[in-house]
């Protein structure tokens, strides 16, 4: 499969270090007649729009783009990097509040990624912040969150208003479920950009926020509690090797960088072909995670995790194409381990060959027989 110029520039540039080859490469690219509207478009769906920009703007490319697609990166971007300022604010208050309450918990997925292995975490949007606490704290963890000013219910961002809700937790919740409702908190923010640069498409999709008159923005933070990484998945493999980790300057409760990598490659992957949800912004976490502590994975508890919850194949087909696609360092012998046995009974969840699914690519493979 040949990808095309605007498939290339979205997948090299979807993780937070480029070697000088994948530079080089940026460069002719972008001397091309690239279609901009596809590739901003795909970027803003992948939320890699200020990676690009960064990327281009390190190696000194943003002057050869078109001046309206260097204005639609730069505003996607400061609107985004606004977001991110209010996430992390709010993030370090919960994690000291549930720290306070002696609640135990750590932080995990976009928030642990995004300040621990981006230049800077606004180079890596998020949709909500994710916290993982103890099936036993979930009502306290509840009740800290509203003590905070945090509410179930639903922000339209047409028009800025929040429809308040009441979520009880159930006990099939826990036992059916991984996570309980999603909580919201809304910060009113005085951008330092000009707002009426800000398209309402993107206040409508991937930043969700509300531009008021004055020029503020209603900018809503959604917060996830989980209680396990999946439903019916033993509490001792969500938090083996969790623990304190300097972050952002200081210490905080992360997951275990094992766990992250299993649970972020079988995640991507599910999510892909069960979910439909396009993001190749994980394949680059997945890589800098390897790149900058590879050292720190323990390859035979990620291995014993893939064949207890029979998710080796999907681990193996995300594994194997960010090797193929960026050299990550992946030692052969796991992927040997990994590699999905043709000659025994079908794995259900082997769906095959990831890129395609990512790329939202119709591909069929040209099949001969033999002579």
């Amino acid at each position: 499969m040949k990808l095309s110029a605007e498939e290339t520039l979205l997948l090299i540039t979807c993780k937070p270090q480029l070697t000088a080859a994948e530079d080089a490469l940026l460069s002719r690219i972008v001397a091309t007649q690239l279609n901009w509207s596809f590739l901003l478009w795909r970027a803003e769906t992948y939320q890699t729009t200020p990676l690009i920009l960064h990327h281009l703007n390190r190696t000194g490319l943003t002057a050869k783009c078109p001046g309206w697609a260097q204005e639609y990166m730069r505003y996607w971007s400061a609107l985004n990097r606004a977001r991110t300022e209010v996430q992390f604010s709010f993030l370090g208050e919960l994690l000291n509040h549930l720290s306070q309450m002696s609640i135990d918990h750590y932080m995990f997925k976009g928030s642990l990624f995004a300040a621990l292995l981006y230049p800077a975490p606004n180079l890596r949007p998020m949709q909500d912040i994710d916290i993982m606490v103890r099936t036993e704290d979930v009502r306290q963890t509840q009740k800290a969150l509203y003590s905070l000013g945090y509410k179930h219910g639903v922000f339209n961002p047409a028009d800025g208003n929040f429809t308040h809700m009441f979520r009880r937790i159930t006990p099939a919740m826990i036992e059916h479920k991984y996570a309980l409702h999603s909580v919201t908190k809304i910060a009113k923010v005085q951008p330092t950009f000009d707002t009426s640069m800000i398209a309402p498409e993107w206040c409508l999709r991937q930043i969700k926020s509300y531009v008021c008159n004055d020029g503020s923005v209603l900018m809503p933070v959604f917060v996830d509690t989980h209680f396990n990484l999946a439903a019916g998945m033993d509490e001792a493999d969500v938090w083996r090797g969790a623990g304190s980790r300097r972050v952002l300057g200081q210490e905080v409760l992360c997951q275990s960088l094992t766990t992250a990598l299993w649970f972020s490659a079988a995640r991507v992957y599910y999510e892909a072909f069960q979910h439909g949800t396009l993001k190749i912004q994980m394949l680059g976490d997945i890589d800098a995670l390897l790149r900058v502590h590879g050292n720190e994975i323990d390859w035979a508890e990620l291995l014993a995790a893939a064949k207890k919850y029979c998710f080796s194949a999907a681990i193996f087909y995300v594994l194997q194409q960010i090797t193929a696609l960026f050299e990550t360092p992946v030692p052969e012998t796991v992927l040997a381990v990994l590699l999905p046995n043709q000659k025994c009974e079908p794995d259900p969840g082997d769906f095959g060959e990831i890129l395609p699914k990512l790329l939202s690519r119709t591909v069929v493979t040209d099949l001969q027989y033999c002579a």
